[in-house]
């Protein structure tokens, strides 16, 4: 499992996408976050609840895994929803603009975040790992804000 800050059990998906509304809820623009987790852990799952808690209809989320890039939006809020699995820890992801993004006051969130290398940009890392039985343990460092954190405190609403 992953060494990061607080970490939520969740044995459902319907528990992943409250965390995600949460963590949605509290976004600001210019927000980054990126998530790590192996295929099928749950990572688009994780953006369904946080696009549900910026006001953006979930349904329209989808893994963004061979185009890249995904935008939604709800009046002034925007979602930048990126997945860098098919480029691969080495590349050269400035293609991307993620500094516009940020810049421009949408939220990105990158799946396989771990190949965007934006340290400096200090954003909210979570993690997913999946327990052997099946449980998603997801996981964030403490380096995001702590108005991201504390959607990690605060207990699921079903």
């Amino acid at each position: 499992m992953s060494d990061a800050g607080a970490a939520t059990r969740c044995t459902t998906e319907a528990e992943t996408l409250a965390l995600g509304e949460r963590i949605g809820m509290a976004v600001e623009p210019g927000d980054l976050i990126l998530l790590s987790g192996q295929l099928g852990a749950g990572k688009t799952v994780l953006v369904r609840g946080i696009a549900a808690g910026m006001g953006i209809d979930p349904t329209l989320v989808r893994s963004p895994t061979f185009v890249l890039h995904h935008v939604y939006s709800a009046g002034s809020r925007v979602l930048h929803h990126l997945d860098l699995y098919r480029l691969g820890p080495s590349a050269d992801i400035r293609l991307l603009d993620i500094d516009e993004m940020l810049e421009s006051g949408g939220v990105v969130v990158v799946e396989w975040g771990e190949h965007a290398e934006r340290e400096r940009d200090a954003p909210a890392t979570v993690t997913i790992d999946i327990d052997d039985d099946g449980t998603r343990v997801i996981s964030r460092a403490d380096t995001a804000p702590q108005r991201l954190l504390d959607a990690w405190n605060t207990e699921a609403r079903a």
